[in-house]
């Protein structure tokens, strides 16, 4: 597959196996994921889908998306900044952040984004919702340990899973 795209002009490799886009292929690498984005941005806006369930549904639908559609598809929706997880679309300068996690206890923020290789973690943006853990959601670290954070969201503290303090990214 590399040697194919390597044919086609989008990567280059070098003599010690770097693959490196070319122009071209971060030009296309940048219209799958703003139509990706785009189509997330859909389902959640207009077809009320879920925020955490979209990710999978527009995997299948992003190849097949033309130029015209993606066109309409950003004129209906405002030409949105972020996909339904706070990620930029492309060529749009990302809001400063940092991870959860390197909050001080007592410190407040607002998620801002879930990143995206995040998305693809089998059950995470689910478990995320179920403990309110969302972009624009204020939200404040009380505590860390090894094992668990303890963040105040909403109505009150709760426990959530270690991993969030690195998955889970907030307004710097």
């Amino acid at each position: 597959m590399l040697h194919r795209l390597e044919r086609e002009g989008l990567v280059t490799i070098s003599d010690r196996h770097e693959v490196r886009l070319t122009p071209t292929g971060q030009t296309a690498a940048n219209t799958v994921v703003r139509r990706h984005r785009l189509i997330e941005r859909f389902l959640v806006d207009i077809l009320g889908y879920e925020w955490w369930k979209v990710h999978d549904e527009a995997e299948r639908l992003e190849h097949a998306l033309s130029p015209e559609m993606e066109e309409r598809m950003a004129r209906v929706l405002g030409d949105p900044s972020t996909c339904p997880h706070g990620n930029p679309m492309p060529g749009v300068k990302p809001s400063p952040t940092r991870t959860l996690g390197s909050l001080e206890p007592g410190q407040a923020s607002v998620i801002e984004r879930i990143p995206d290789q995040f998305e693809h973690e089998p059950g995470f943006l689910e478990y995320l919702e179920s403990v309110g853990l969302r972009p624009g959601v204020s939200v404040t670290l009380v505590s860390q340990t090894d094992h668990a954070l303890r963040v105040s969201v909403g109505a009150g503290p709760r426990e959530v899973r270690a991993d969030c303090a690195q998955k889970v990214w907030v307004r710097a």
